[in-house]
């Protein structure tokens, strides 16, 4: 068991390698675009071509749904370690090698990177469902689930349900010999990440005040498995009557798929978020790096909102920015809040200042000028997430509880009643 313990844990650090590494290409792409440096040959024009993809396949999912199952999970599920090690590690190396492939092989058809992917993924998420669900059969204590385990569990539903169309979608691609360019396919999988990002996050968001906070879990619960087994079938309906590329084509209706999921993404948002500070309206949460990271990831998402009710887009991005948010809750949460590990929380919080502004920068229709601040302030914020982690994890040491970085996931105080910190 602990060789299993120990094997989950290295795969959950390799998902979020294989993220943190998506994320800087990625990103160093875009600033180059905009500065006007991008060079006319080599890696750097094909990484700004699959910028979207590498961000939604390789960032966004490895980081909320694979990274933190394999190194949260099994503590709040109170086991030693993932089932099926062995699928697992096949998971990663399939996600990894299939980044690879599509840098190398970049655009218009990057086909079999993106199969590769497919199945890669289709490992990790069935590893994960097969972890939780075998929680609930050797234990005689039926605990109920957390926020952060509900999302998981939800998250990789989907995508087990999901990622089979997309792989059939480049199955297809792939036997018919066309050599087209499959990023307009690749758009058309936006709607299920998107899902994934607002179950994941929001899973996160509600374990950071789980105890301090008074909201009842079973509306967070009805509303969040609703909205993805209805979006669900929406979307694959969709996908089968008209294609995955058609299905991001159509007209701006509430009838269309890819319309129809953001609705039921943005309602669900709406009303998760109004149950979570409706539950903390009287509690006293104090303001610890998880949380910041929390309210930012609920601040982008409600501008994702508005942009959508104003201008008919900006969900999409919204949520994708949101999850970067929501990754570096979970992260925080996991190593310190939850792990009681000491990290420096100045830092921290200078990391989360510099996002923000990043953030702001990259909202605001301003000049180029400033979209380039916007990536160098991105840049120095993940140096100081480099610098707290690493800083965490050479000293390695324990916080005594109740101190600024307690072991217990409680958050704050409640108004009324005894809730300790």
């Amino acid at each position: 068991m602990n060789k299993q313990a120990a094997s989950g844990t290295g795969v959950g650090a390799g998902y979020l390698l294989v993220a943190a590494v998506a994320g800087l290409l990625g990103g160093g792409a875009s600033v180059l675009r905009q500065a006007g440096l991008m060079p006319d040959q080599g890696v750097w024009p094909v990484l700004e071509h699959i910028h979207a993809p590498l961000m939604l396949l390789f960032v966004v999912i490895p980081a909320l749904v694979c990274g933190f199952s394999n190194l949260w999970l099994p503590r709040a599920l109170g086991r030693a370690g993932m089932v099926l090690p062995a699928l697992n590690g096949a998971g990663l190396g399939l996600v990894g090698v299939s980044g690879v492939l599509a840098v190398v092989n970049g655009a218009p058809a990057p086909a079999p990177a993106i199969l590769l992917w497919c199945v890669g993924l289709l490992c990790a998420v069935m590893t994960v469902l097969a972890t939780i669900f075998d929680s609930r059969a050797d234990t005689e204590q039926k605990l109920p689930f957390s926020p952060f385990v509900w999302g998981e569990m939800l998250a990789s539903s989907v995508l087990l349900l999901t990622v089979p169309v997309l792989a059939a979608v480049m199955t297809r691609q792939l036997l018919s010999g066309a050599q087209t360019d499959i990023l307009p396919l690749l758009d058309g999988f936006a709607e299920p990440v998107t899902l994934v990002t607002l179950l994941a996050g929001f899973g996160l968001v509600f374990e950071t005040g789980a105890r301090a906070s008074r909201f009842s879990e079973k509306p967070v619960i009805a509303i969040m498995t609703a909205t993805a087994a209805a979006s669900v079938i929406i979307w694959t309906r969709g996908v089968f009557a008209h294609g995955l590329a058609a299905s991001v084509e159509q007209p701006g209706t509430l009838t269309s798929p890819e319309n129809a999921v953001l609705f039921a993404s943005t309602l669900a948002s709406v009303l998760l978020a109004g149950l979570w500070m409706a539950g903390t309206w009287r509690s006293r949460l104090s303001l610890r790096v998880p949380m910041l990271w929390g309210l930012g990831f609920l601040a982008v998402v409600s501008t994702g909102w508005v942009a959508q009710l104003i201008q008919g887009d900006g969900l999409h991005s919204a949520l994708q920015l949101g999850a970067v948010y929501a990754a570096f809750c979970g992260l925080y949460l996991w190593r310190g809040e939850n792990g009681g590990y000491w990290y420096p929380r100045s830092l921290a919080v200078l990391q989360f200042v510099l996002m923000a502004a990043a953030t702001g920068l990259s909202f605001s229709p301003l000049s180029a000028a400033a979209q380039i601040w916007s990536g160098g302030l991105l840049g120095v914020s993940l140096l100081c997430f480099v610098a707290t982690m690493g800083m965490s994890f050479m000293q390695n040491r324990k916080v005594p509880e109740g101190s600024e970085a307690s072991a217990q996931p409680v958050l704050g105080a409640s108004s009324e009643g005894t809730v300790q910190s």
